[in-house]
């Protein structure tokens, strides 16, 4: 299968899932659990990384799988939820390293 194919068939997955979490109910029910998640566990994580010096995206990266697994198990997370709860952190490192940034 050629590059073109993968990428097309990657999007494809990406858009289905995408819809799935935005158009079913289902979806809407899960998205809206995980955002309950999200900002408690963001507000702990951006206390732990601004105590680090010259924290880094590969450092953030690296406490919020950490603290997401630890999260998961005490609140019994399906590997769905946790692998979104995840990508959905780590997205929040643009934001926080401007806000680490202006102080």
């Amino acid at each position: 299968m050629g590059r073109f194919k993968k990428g097309l068939f990657l999007g494809g997955l990406i858009g289905a899932a995408a819809m799935w979490l935005n158009a079913t109910p289902k979806g809407k029910e899960m998205r809206s659990k995980m955002l309950e998640h999200l900002n408690p566990l963001y507000n702990e994580l951006k206390i732990s990384i601004k105590q680090l010096e010259g924290p880094t995206k590969e450092m953030w990266d690296a406490l919020v799988e950490r603290a997401v697994a630890e999260y998961s198990a005490k609140k019994e997370m399906a590997e769905d939820m946790k692998d979104q709860l995840i990508r959905q952190l780590q997205k929040k490192w643009c934001e926080l390293e401007k806000e680490i940034k202006k102080k």
